[in-house]
């Protein structure tokens, strides 16, 4: 784990055992506020809740009486659910899991295929090059959670940081199962 991850477990731990600290205060807390009210002790209130009395008989009382309970009363204490704040942390995965595909956007040849080979070269997994719309920018695309990836197959193809962007429902190009995406534009180093 890296020590962003260690942290978050840290707090979450840190964060349930305040809470479980609550509940038990708060149960505690209702327990005495009902004893308080009523006047009685535990055992009473357990009398009054099932209504039998497991005590020794009171020599107060005529032996032929019965005692009858007309009304109970059940306190519960309320009960509070929090779970801890989850944060997601997009990570680069090694590049093996992570599937990319270059388009051609700068109408020379060569560009989508040499961006191909560098991003193979480094350990990605690639589809064929394709040619895209021309575009004068090179771009990279990214589907959720594969942010951190674009950013070090942006970096490999000379992609400026400022034109990494969430996948659009059309990159100007077929993209496949391409996890990652980059077109190549006008502007890039690469090609004939």
């Amino acid at each position: 784990m890296d020590r962003i991850e260690r942290h978050d477990v840290l707090n979450a731990a840190m964060l349930a055992i305040i809470l479980m600290g609550m509940t038990l205060t708060m149960l505690f807390g209702a327990r005495g506020l009902l004893d308080a009210t009523t006047g009685d002790d535990a055992e009473s209130v357990e009398v009054l809740a099932s209504g039998t009395d497991d005590r020794a008989a009171d020599t107060d009382r005529p032996a032929d009486s019965t005692t009858t309970v007309t009304s109970s009363t059940s306190t519960t204490a309320p009960t509070t659910t929090t779970s801890a704040p989850t944060t997601t942390v997009d990570v680069a995965h090694p590049p093996g899991e992570v599937l990319t595909r270059v388009g051609n956007g700068a109408e020379r040849g060569g560009v989508a295929g040499e961006g191909t080979n560098i991003l193979a070269a480094a350990g990605y997994a690639t589809l064929s090059a394709k040619n895209a719309e021309t575009i004068d920018v090179s771009t990279a695309y990214y589907l959720p959670g594969y942010s951190k990836d674009a950013e070090l197959v942006a970096q490999l193809l000379s992609v400026q940081p400022g034109n990494i962007f969430p996948m659009p429902a059309n990159p100007g190009m077929p993209v496949g199962d391409a996890m990652v995406v980059a077109v190549l534009g006008r502007d890039t180093p690469y090609g004939n």
